[in-house]
């Protein structure tokens, strides 16, 4: 079966999703440095059983949104559709030919079982989302696009020039999240200090 992909939705926020998880592994660093040196005015007050799990709980969750993407996909041949969700282990199936038109909208594909109904006055039989912890891959969607368009049994429809993720206002998203990612980045500068100066002085 051939596969549509996600991918990250930019750069700038997995450099942001990055540096805050570097971040954590720095203070969790810090925290591994207290309990082994044992240092005066830390080590008595740290709650460790508490600690520990949360840096680990924060590491997981950052982790997670840093590969979200990867939890979802699609799979098609010529008689169905199958969307994955391995984040829940949930997948759902669409028979292709139980739909006569299929809509590509700004969100996702609309599948209806009626060629001829207006597209956003009826509930499609199946959608297939665009954005699902990322961004839909371009060539793969562009892929099943085409092996709609080949089948005779269904019209299809495209209701935008650009694949929705991939137009200029999403540059100005990127460039949001470049801003923050520059800003937790240059903040790494205090934990690192912080575990050089404990190292060098133990």
């Amino acid at each position: 079966m051939k596969r549509i992909n996600y991918r990250y939705t930019n750069l700038p926020k997995q450099i942001l999703i990055f540096a805050a998880l570097a971040y954590v592994v720095m203070l969790a660093i810090i925290m591994a440095e207290i309990a082994i040196f044992k240092l005066d005015g830390f080590y008595e007050e740290t709650n460790f059983l508490l600690t520990i799990p949360l840096y680990i709980v924060y590491f997981s969750v950052l982790f997670a949104f840093l590969r979200q993407y990867k939890f979802f996909y699609g799979e098609y041949n010529d008689e169905v559709l199958i969307y994955h969700n391995k984040l829940l282990r949930k997948e759902v199936q669409f028979n292709l030919s139980d739909a006569k038109l299929a809509v590509f909208d700004t969100f996702g594909i609309k599948f209806y079982a009626d060629a001829n109904i207006v597209p956003g006055e009826d509930k499609p039989i199946f959608f297939f989302p665009f954005f699902r912890g990322g961004i839909v891959e371009a060539v793969s969607l562009n892929n099943f696009y085409k092996a709609l368009l080949e089948r005779d049994d269904m019209q299809v429809i495209k209701n935008f020039k650009v694949l929705p993720g991939y137009t200029k206002k999403w540059k100005i998203v990127s460039f949001i999240y470049a801003i923050f990612a520059v800003v937790l980045a240059s903040s790494l500068a205090t934990p690192i200090a912080t575990i050089v100066t404990i190292f060098q002085n133990h």
